[in-house]
């Protein structure tokens, strides 16, 4: 195998451990714009590293112990501010890995009780949880007061976590059959 070409089954394995892997590196980071670095910096080091992947092994371990170490090396990197998690929060964190089958099961559901949110929510919850969008802007987007976004909002994290909790089961039934 030539160093600058990926196998095709290794590109689709990294392919379909984005989201799961994006989810892991946020979990562990509390930016996201450092989690994008992290996950870039993860995917250049895995190509780097494909020949020494072992087919047999467990990809997504093996993926994910790469991104703890660039999560580390960030954290190293910005030790200077004060809101960096400590590298003892992370490890514990690190070691808990995420089960990438029950996030699928949990995305599958929270996109389920998305799906069911008014319209008007609909639209203030993807400003805010898809393009990251500051309540101010929102507010200036919807032409709604600030408190009325927020209070909003609020509804929608209730309305969202009691939703998934209620459709979890269903979802989990089903990916069983």
């Amino acid at each position: 195998m030539s160093d600058d070409l990926v196998p095709f089954d290794f590109s689709r394995k990294l392919t379909a451990l984005q989201r799961s892997l994006y989810a892991y590196i946020l979990t562990l980071l509390p930016n996201r714009a450092d989690a994008e670095d992290v996950l870039q910096e993860t995917n250049l080091i895995l190509c780097r590293k494909a020949n020494e992947y072992d087919p047999k092994g467990h990809f997504q371990g093996w993926a994910f112990q790469i991104a703890r170490y660039q999560v580390m090396a960030q954290i190293t990197k910005t030790k200077r501010n004060r809101l960096q998690f400590s590298t003892e929060i992370v490890e514990t964190l690190a070691a808990e890995e995420i089960d990438a089958k029950d996030m699928a099961l949990s995305q599958k559901a929270l996109q389920l009780c998305y799906d069911l949110l008014p319209d008007h929510m609909k639209k203030i919850a993807r400003l805010r949880f898809r393009e990251d969008a500051q309540l101010k802007d929102i507010s200036a987007r919807v032409g709604r007061p600030l408190g009325s976004v927020s209070a909003t909002l609020h509804r929608i994290r209730i309305n969202l976590t009691d939703c998934v909790r209620k459709k979890l089961p269903v979802v989990e039934a089903e990916s069983e059959r």
